[in-house]
């Protein structure tokens, strides 16, 4: 049974903005990405939302799969119609990183809580979050676009292979467990206002307001093709890496630190 905080009365309780004006919560889905495409698809509004309380092939970036267990976290796709440019679909997954920086750093304020390029959120060095973006055109433009949202809330166990790079809300604030529609409503808050901010005012803005929350600036990192220091994002973004035959930038990859 799906857990009280997660019920669709207490879910639309807390949400106050234009997304998740209609939401649907689930006990189980597939996915809550393919759940929003075909919403997407059948014309679902801006700011519709779809939450499970678990996913039986949750997904993250370039296919992986994300752990979605029950009663502890937060798996939730928007379907979103901003008025950008097809280029753009980079920095709404910044965008949307930063919003869930900006929530769950709310919840642990003596935290250092990250994003770390392309789509992930970190508290201290550990992931929390991850993000993935998908998107549909219509000729030149963007019909759609569907930003999902893993987020751990409240675990506190761990796979093997897990143990010592992802953490939860919980685990690093302690006390009770959170309620999870209150966690929602502040990521889906920050992130409608992130994406609105993008939309109205450009990359800019965004990049500007990243620059002081990115994880790795500085530090040495190797991706599938090379090694070098990455120095930041690019007005696209992308990531600068500075590499011995120069700058370079990145569209797409995974970094890992080098020791």
């Amino acid at each position: 049974m799906m857990t009280s905080e997660l019920d669709s009365d207490a879910v639309q309780a807390k949400l106050h903005g234009r997304w998740g004006a209609t939401t649907a919560v689930l006990d189980v889905t597939a996915s809550t990405m393919d759940d929003a495409a075909a919403a997407a698809s059948r014309g679902a509004p801006d700011g519709h939302l779809i939450v499970a309380d678990r996913q039986e092939s949750g997904r993250g970036a370039h296919g992986r799969a994300w752990e979605s267990p029950p009663g502890t976290d937060l798996y939730f796709s928007v379907v979103a119609r901003p008025n950008l440019e097809p280029s753009s679909i980079a920095l709404v997954t910044l965008a949307t990183g930063l919003g869930v920086r900006d929530a769950v750093a709310s919840f642990v304020p003596d935290r250092t809580v990250e994003v770390k390029w392309p789509n992930d959120v970190w508290i201290g060095r550990r992931k929390c979050a991850g993000v993935l973006v998908e998107s549909r055109m219509t000729g030149p433009s963007i019909d759609w676009v569907i930003v999902g949202v893993g987020l751990n809330v409240n675990r506190l166990e761990w796979a093997p292979e897990l143990q010592s790079i992802a953490t939860s809300i919980l685990q690093e604030r302690g006390g009770d467990p959170l309620d999870r529609s209150e966690v929602l409503a502040a990521v889906v808050g920050q992130v409608e206002s992130w994406v609105g901010r993008l939309v109205a005012h450009g990359g800019g803005a965004l990049i500007d307001a990243l620059r002081s929350h990115l994880a790795l600036v500085g530090e040495r990192v190797r991706w599938e093709d090379g090694e070098g220091t990455f120095e930041g994002v690019g007005p696209s973004g992308a990531a600068l890496v500075r590499t011995a035959s120069g700058l370079e930038t990145l569209h797409a990859a995974r970094f890992e630190t080098v020791d």
